[in-house]
Formats: structure tokens, sequence, C-alpha cells
């Protein structure tokens, strides 16, 4: 399941729960350069330059973040950690990973967190005095 595949009130609460995961991964430099939006450079393919990036972010999100991506992945797909980690195998985490990374609605969450840029928050409006 894609965060983009939530609908109606779940979608509160999925983003509620899953705020100080992305925030950790966020603050983390090298984990958070894999959801990086970057320019494909010229002359190189797509999938080689999503492997670049992935040799060089994986190793820390996966390693530094574990807890993270299973809170992330378990509260999208709709279950607790532990019983997403029962059923989690090579496979799922490729197939899970590969939909979070393409998924415009969590990258877009993330690239907000990572960047602290929430238009038209209340901390914001307080601040200009609205």
């Amino acid at each position: 399941m894609r965060l983009s595949d939530i609908k109606g009130e779940r979608t509160l609460d999925v983003i509620a729960d899953i705020i100080d995961p992305i925030a950790n991964i966020a603050e983390d430099e090298v984990a958070s350069e894999l959801f990086k939006r970057e320019k494909l450079p010229e002359g190189m393919t797509a999938n080689k330059f999503l492997l670049q990036r992935a040799r060089k972010a994986a190793p820390a999100l996966l390693k530094g973040h574990k807890g993270d991506i299973i809170s992330i992945l378990s509260t999208i797909e709709g279950t607790t950690p532990e019983a997403y980690t029962g059923t989690l195998n090579l496979v799922k985490l490729i197939k899970d990973t590969i939909d979070l990374l393409t998924d415009e609605a969590f990258t877009t969450l993330f690239i907000s967190a990572q960047s602290g840029d929430f238009s038209g928050s209340a901390r914001e409006s307080t601040e200009a005095g609205v």
C-alpha cells in the first residue's frame, strides 16, 4: 500500500503516526539523501542514477533507522510494527521500499519535513499576526 492510497479519516491517523519517524530520517543528512529530488544527470539512465543514490543512502537508512522504517511501512499497511516485521522478507522489503520511494504523497511529505516548509501552518499564521 502507498500513502497516496490512504483515504478518509484514516489519513489523519497515518500522518500523525509517521511524522516522528519521518522527522528522524529527515534529520539524518546521509539517510535522507535517498528522498531528495535531484535532476537526472545527462547521459545517465534513471535506474543507474537511482542505484548510485541508493548505494550511498540506503545503508545509513536501513542500519540507522530500522525502527523508523518499520514504523512508517507498518502504519501505511495498517498493521502493528510487530505484525509487519513478522511478515517481512527481502522481496516484501524491496517492494514496500520502492512503493514508498515512488509515492508522490510520501516524498512531498518527507521533503516538507526535511525543509521545514509547512506553508500556511498555525505557527506561521501566529508569527505573522494573523
